[in-house]
């Protein structure tokens, strides 16, 4: 039996199944944008190909079917999605237009905020004319000072519906802490317009912070059209090929539920954390507990960590839990940073600083790089690749693809080398060591930002171009170890066919110390019930669960709270508020250095509950450590440093390493879809889960 798992990039549609005995399988197809489950399907049938099956035979003998969609992501940036109506408490109607001050900045890059001047906030998910007022009101208690009436909330939903929204978002003040009047709009909106999209906050975001929550709901309803027709075509054509189950998809804070039961928002951002919850798995196996993770795809460089051994959770920027696109919302995700340096980013000319530059344009798998051959004429990270001789052209793709060397050189020549007074090697040097600091230095901020230090950690490089970057870009962040990971252009793919199914449930809970501990314990065991009944609404066994808990955690005065995991509810009790302020003290001083004061008074903000099902897990295969030297299967010309220029570079077998083989630099290790590279003067050890580990303390590379 399989599980299998699909990763939906921006270049390439990912696949890979593993099998009881730990054997993989691998699939890659070009993303198709206009209908992404048509990519879906032919990476499906390429996978399919690769185990010497038909594709009706793999899928009948799949126990889960797992994916990471960005049908929503797609439909939020290109603001593709449904015309939404929002209901809101009468006289705050302007809330999603007017948001917050700090809307001009959230979500750009450093580089994008120098520019004050052109600065200018994104456009509202939702018109004005399709806010509706709703009489009522709640206060910070919970209690109802102006009840809503019935007559009241079929006047709005109708006065929505006459003005053809096609969802509508749910949003009263201070429902997170009474839900009653949100439920009344939701009966009535499932009453007159059955079938019609509706998200409600109470629901998928019961946390203060009004704006992000709003937020939260506007994006769930904006994309929830396109994502569910994308899942129902998509269960079609899998059912049409003999698959019986349900779909699972991916979800931003690191598990898998049935697509029937997931939020839209959650699927948003869901690929990249595949290969983290990857990252976790295959930590634990070679019994490391700090991992930074990287994946450079065809679009993007995705960094993050697994800290002590989980993932980390991004629950505040600027006092929400992150943002997506330019919005600041409150859907707990997986703490992923990203830039634009991917395979597939343009490098360009820069006329007034007469220098390289890169992205944020990207040319994706339509036209793609230039040496794809389909019409891309824009200089791209790729095209350096093969132009150095990094990439095999005889076996791109498993040699499904012809590639053409000749026009990628000649672009990079004009493009780039004749402006810049360079030759065609020093112009593709240029391009890749511009890439490799730019990487070095997302994860530098990265760690550092979170008050991680950069020692403690070894680096994961996966994606397409992990292997070819992350010898560099390793060395130049400070880890002592770099992992080049086996399947690592499918590695995002793999965590989503290994996730675990997983559910939060969240409630804004306020108290100052000394905490009431009686009512959180009960707080939290009404979460649990919550989460409990999610499963079992998927049919999945609710004996198998286990529970994780969370508070979040500030001192008072500051505006900003901390999320910080207790060991239980019966540590708690034993503990008390001392065992309390103790992790949250020893969290709070691992991330900023130092706490206030032992005098300061720490505040509870809310509490958040993890359901996860164990599933039993494939075991990977191993090898067993050999001391023979690996033979090379071939050799071809590569360029490193503009000093030594190209020269005859060793071409290993990733299928023939054995743990314990060591290859020293420069050299590749190559496969159908990946290759690795140890740089000259570094030395790559293959472990027995066919990972090649380059030990930098053993070897530098010159990087002039």
């Amino acid at each position: 039996m399989f599980n299998v798992g699909v990763d939906i990039g921006g270049t390439f549609t990912d696949a890979v199944a593993v099998d009881d005995e730990g054997r993989f399988f691998v699939g890659k197809a070009p993303t198709v944008l206009e209908g992404v489950a048509e990519g879906v399907m032919a990476s499906l049938q390429d996978l399919a190909r690769n185990a010497s099956v038909d594709l009706p035979g793999l899928l009948r003998d799949t126990r889960f079917f797992g994916h990471g969609t960005t049908v929503g992501t797609n439909a939020l940036l290109t603001r593709n999605g449904a015309r939404v109506g929002l209901l809101i408490t009468a006289g705050m109607e302007h809330t999603p237009i007017i948001q917050r001050k700090l809307w001009r900045i959230a979500g750009l890059t450093e580089e994008q905020r120098r520019h004050q001047v052109t600065l200018r906030p994104a456009a509202p998910l939702v018109e004005r004319d399709a806010i509706e007022g709703v009489i009522e009101r709640v206060d910070f208690q919970g209690r109802v000072l102006m009840p809503l009436s019935a007559e009241e909330a079929e006047r709005a939903v109708r006065a929505l519906l006459s003005r053809k929204v096609e969802a509508i978002a749910i949003c009263l003040m201070w429902s997170f802490l009474n839900p009653a009047h949100e439920q009344l709009l939701l009966e009535t909106v499932q009453r007159l317009a059955p079938g019609l999209p509706v998200s409600v906050s109470s629901d998928l975001a019961p946390k203060m912070r009004e704006n992000a929550r709003c937020n939260s709901v506007l994006i769930d309803a904006f994309v929830s059209g396109k994502v569910r027709s994308y899942l129902s075509n998509l269960e079609k054509q899998l059912s049409g090929q003999g698959f019986g189950q349900s779909v699972g998809s991916m979800q931003c804070f690191g598990g898998v539920s049935d697509s029937q039961h997931a939020s839209a928002i959650s699927t948003i951002g869901s690929g990249p954390v595949g290969g983290v919850m990857a990252s976790k798995y295959l930590a634990a196996l070679v019994g490391e507990k700090n991992v930074i993770t990287t994946d450079v795809g065809g679009t993007s460089f995705d960094v993050s960590a697994i800290w002590e051994g989980e993932e980390i959770i991004a629950r505040e920027f600027f006092g929400s839990a992150g943002v997506m696109e330019r919005f600041e919302v409150l859907t707990p995700r997986v703490d992923i940073t990203s830039i634009g340096a991917g395979g597939g980013t343009v490098a360009w000319f820069d006329t007034a600083s007469k220098s390289i530059k890169l992205g944020p344009d990207s040319a994706g798998s339509n036209p793609g790089p230039i040496f794809y051959g389909q019409g891309g004429t824009r200089v791209t990270v790729a095209d350096a690749w093969l132009t150095l001789g990094y990439l095999d052209p005889e076996r791109f793709l498993g040699g499904r693809l012809k590639v053409d060397a000749a026009a990628a050189k000649a672009a990079i020549e004009t493009q780039l080398a004749q402006p810049l007074g360079m030759s065609l090697s020093e112009a593709a040097l240029g391009v890749l060591e511009l890439a490799n600091h730019y990487m070095s230095d997302t994860i530098k901020i990265y760690l550092t930002a979170r008050g991680l230090d950069i020692s403690k950690f070894i680096l994961f490089a996966f994606g397409g171009g992990g292997p070819m970057h992350a010898a560099a870009y390793g060395e130049l962040s400070g880890v002592k170890k770099t992992y080049l990971v086996a399947n690592a252009s499918v590695f995002s793919a793999l965590g989503i066919a290994l996730a675990d199914p997983k559910h939060k449930q969240q409630v804004t809970l306020l108290a100052r110390e000394p905490f009431d501990l009686g009512a959180i314990a009960a707080a939290y065991h009404d979460l649990e019930k919550r989460v409990v009944e999610q499963f079992r609404s998927e049919g999945l066994p609710t004996g198998a669960v286990h529970m994780r808990h969370f508070m979040d955690l500030r001192y008072r005065g500051q505006f900003h709270e901390m999320t910080v995991e207790i060991p239980g509810l019966a540590w708690m009790e034993a503990e008390g508020m001392n065992g309390i302020r103790s992790v949250f003290e020893r969290h709070y001083r691992a991330v900023y250095g130092a706490i206030p004061s032992a005098y300061s008074k720490i505040e509870l903000v809310g509490l958040d509950v993890d359901g996860i099902v164990d599933t039993t897990k494939p075991s990977f295969r191993q090898t067993k450590p050999q001391d023979e030297i690996p033979k090379a299967k071939g050799y071809r010309s590569a360029c490193f440093t503009a000093r030594q220029g190209y020269q005859r570079v060793p071409v290993y077998a990733h299928g023939e390493l054995l743990a314990g083989q060591e290859i020293s630099g420069p050299a590749f290790v190559q496969s159908d879809y990946m290759t690795m590279i140890v740089l000259p003067g570094q030395t790559g050890q293959a472990d027995e889960f066919g990972n090649l580990v380059i030990d930098h303390t053993r070897g530098r590379f010159f990087h002039g």
